[in-house]
């Protein structure tokens, strides 16, 4: 029996609208980033058998609003947070921009196995666990999986689907980042897909939330 995954990019962060953070996991949301979680509790319309988030507190405080809605729908947590590729000892006090040059560093290196540091992780470690927590979602039975994600998970998730079982190589890793350069997702975008077994996952056509 088919199913739909919804993965959508949680709403605007402090850090994505230009505010100092001091920590990547407990970055909160800004003011239009609450609107648009509120903007997602009141519009979506099918109710989903399993809500999931990360463990960073903007997923869960974008779907806040649709969980007071519909509290009977139970959430669960895997380890889809966003990829930490710096430290986070980096982003004590600094900015997104502030950020922009030891960003460049790690993806003009380009290998994969490179960890910026405690705390962080390598390029291949976060490949494993965006394939492992899409295989987890896969093998659930419920028939519409709502999941709250990141930037670069969902980026990770479409650039696999067009290289099935490729290695986790630099090659990969470049390609990867001239993908991540190219496709832009959104605050609160929505990209479903069906999923029906022993096929793979089809991307049906995608949305996004608007704020009225």
């Amino acid at each position: 029996m088919k199913k739909t995954i919804w993965f959508i990019r949680h709403a605007e962060s402090l850090s994505n609208a230009g505010f100092p953070t001091d920590t990547p996991h407990a970055i909160g949301l800004s003011d239009k980033g609450q609107a648009q979680a509120e903007a997602l509790g009141q519009q979506w319309q099918t109710v989903p058998d399993l809500i999931v988030v990360s463990r960073y507190a903007r997923t869960g405080l974008t779907v806040e609003p649709l969980r007071r809605r519909l509290p009977q729908v139970p959430v669960l947590t895997l380890p889809l947070h966003e990829l930490t590729f710096l430290a986070p000892a980096r982003y004590v006090g600094t900015t997104e921009n502030l950020r922009r040059e030891p960003a460049r560093q790690y993806w003009e290196r380009c290998d994969p196995d490179y960890c910026d540091g405690e705390g962080a992780e390598s390029f291949r470690e976060f490949c494993a666990r965006i394939d492992e927590s899409l295989a987890a979602l896969r093998q659930r039975t419920e028939q519409g999986i709502l999941v709250v994600c990141h930037g670069y998970v969902i980026k990770a998730i479409l650039w696999r689907q067009m290289n099935l079982e490729a290695p986790v190589t630099a090659d990969y890793m470049r390609a990867f980042y001239d993908f991540h350069l190219r496709c832009v997702v959104p605050n609160v975008m929505v990209y479903p897909f069906e999923d029906a077994p022993g096929a793979p996952l089809s991307m049906l056509t995608p949305f996004e939330i608007q704020v009225e």
